[in-house]
C-alpha cells in the first residue's frame, strides 16, 4: 500500500473553497525503500493557458526548512571538521554583534533560538543591499536577555549564515554547493532556479505585505509604502520569504533553498548515517535545549509512537508549507509539504483587505499529514520485513 498517495489527496483537499493548496507531494524513506507521491499544478491553469501538473521531481521553496537542510547542515559539517566550536562567541565572526547584552551570545544560541533575538524584522524595509542588511541584522537590540528565554527568531540564523559565510571564506550558495549538494549528488541549491524545474510557491507578496501593513504577527515602525518592490505575481524559481528575496540575493541562513523531496530524503539518510555527520556530531545537535526542550540545535524535537516503539523525529517546516522529519533510532526520513500560499492568498492587495491567517492551510495540518503517512509507511515496511523473514 502506498500511503503517500492518500497522503497527497488528503493535502489537496485541506482548506476550504477557493483555497485548497495548489500542489502536495509526500515522500517517505524506510530502511524498505523510498516512496514519493505528487499531485495538483505546480501552476495553475489559467484562460487561455494549460496548467502544469505538479511532479515529484519537481524543486520546492522550502523556506525555514532551509534552517535545517543548508545551515545546520553546514554546520554540523564544520563542527565535526574541527572548523568551528558552537560555544564560540558570535561576535568574533559578527563586527557588529557587540554591546546590549550580545557579546557572550554563542553559536549555539543563535542555532536555538536562545539568544535574545527579536523573531522578525523586515530588513529590506531599510537596505536592498545584502551586506547592508545583514550588518543590520547584528545591530537590532535584543528582545530578552540570551540564554534565558526561547523566542523562534528568522534573525539567529540569518546572522548564522553569515558565520558560515566566514568560517569558510566561500557565499553561503557555494558552501552548500561545496560540502552539502555536490557530495550527495543532489539537485537542492539556492535559487533562482529555472520556473519549469519549480512549483509555484505562492501567489504574490500578498502575505508579507499584509505583516508590514498590519503590524501583526510581529510590530514594526514601518509602512508598505516604505518598501518599493513588492511582486505582484505567482513566484515560481524564486524564494517567497522576503528578507531572503529583497534584501539578501536569495541566498540566506532562513531561507532560500530549493529542493526536490527526494533530495530531502536523500539528505536526511546521510546526517543519520555517521559518515556525512559523525554519529557524535549529530548526538550532540539531536539533544534537547534546556531552555525548551522540544528544541535542539537547529531542529525541532518530537516524540512519536511508530511499530510499537518510540521514535524521536528532528524536525522543521517551512512557511510555505514544507516538511523534513529524520528519525534518531530507526530509519525514517520525511520531506514533503503542500503551497499553502499559491491558489490561496491572492494579489497584493490594493486596499484595506489583507490576507489573514485563518484563510491558509494550517502548517500543523500539513506536518499532520505527512506524519501520519510516514508512520503508516514505517510500520507497514516494519511489518513486510518481518513475515519475510518468518517465511524464510
Amino acid at each position: 500500500m502506498n500511503f503517500t498517495d492518500a497522503a497527497v489527496r488528503r493535502l489537496l483537499a485541506l482548506g476550504g473553497d477557493g483555497s485548497h493548496p495548489a500542489s502536495a507531494v509526500a515522500g517517505v524513506r524506510t530502511a524498505a525503500g523510498t516512496v514519493i507521491a505528487a499531485g495538483g499544478w505546480a501552476r495553475l491553469p489559467a484562460l487561455g493557458r494549460p496548467g502544469e501538473p505538479m511532479t515529484s521531481q519537481a524543486l520546492l521553496d522550502v523556506a525555514s526548512v532551509t534552517k535545517v537542510a543548508a545551515t545546520t547542515t553546514l554546520i554540523m559539517r564544520l563542527v565535526a571538521d574541527g572548523q568551528l566550536d558552537l560555544q564560540t562567541q558570535a561576535h568574533r565572526f559578527l563586527p557588529f554583534f557587540t554591546g546590549g547584552g550580545k557579546d557572550d551570545i554563542t553559536v549555539e544560541q543563535l542555532l536555538t533560538h536562545t539568544a535574545g533575538l527579536p523573531p522578525w524584522w523586515p530588513l529590506y524595509c531599510e537596505s536592498r543591499s545584502r551586506i547592508g542588511a545583514l550588518d543590520r541584522a547584528q545591530l537590532l537590540p535584543l528582545a530578552a536577555r540570551p540564554g534565558t528565554a526561547w523566542c523562534y527568531s528568522d534573525l539567529g540564523l540569518i546572522l548564522a549564515g553569515r558565520i558560515i559565510e566566514r568560517v569558510t571564506t566561500l557565499g553561503l550558495a557555494e558552501a552548500f554547493a561545496a560540502l552539502v549538494s555536490e557530495p550527495l549528488g543532489l539537485a537542492a541549491g539556492y535559487g533562482p532556479v529555472p520556473a519549469n524545474q519549480a512549483a509555484t510557491s505562492a501567489d504574490s507578496d500578498a502575505y508579507e505585505f499584509a505583516m508590514v501593513a498590519t503590524g501583526r504577527p510581529y510590530p514594526v515602525p514601518f509602512t508598505t509604502g516604505q518598501f518599493p518592490g513588492w511582486r505582484d505575481r505567482p513566484l515560481r524559481g524564486e524564494v517567497n520569504d522576503g528578507n531572503a528575496a529583497h534584501a539578501l540575493g536569495g541566498v540566506a541562513g532562513h531561507a532560500g533553498l530549493f529542493a526536490t523531496a527526494g533530495d530531502l530524503l536523500r539528505l536526511g539518510a546521510a546526517v543519520r548515517g555517521g559518515d556525512f555527520i559523525p554519529a557524535p556530531v549529530l548526538a550532540r545537535f539531536a539533544a534537547p535545549a534546556a531552555v525548551h526542550p522540544e528544541q535542539a540545535i537547529g531542529f525541532r524535537r518530537a516524540s512519536v509512537q511508530a511499530g510499537g516503539t518510540t521514535l524521536t523525529l528532528l524536525q522543521h517546516g517551512g512557511f510555505t508549507g514544507t516538511y523534513f522529519a529524520i528519525g534518531l533510532e530507526e530509519e525514517l526520513v520525511i520531506a514533503g509539504g503542500a503551497m499553502r500560499l499559491y491558489g490561496t492568498v491572492g494579489p497584493v492587495p490594493a486596499g484595506q483587505r489583507y490576507p489573514d491567517a485563518s484563510q491558509l492551510v494550517a502548517a500543523a495540518g500539513i506536518q499532520s499529514v505527512l506524519l501520519e503517512a510516514a508512520l503508516a509507511t514505517f510500520e507497514d515496511a516494519r511489518t513486510h520485513a518481518t513475515s519475510t523473514a518468518e517465511e524464510l
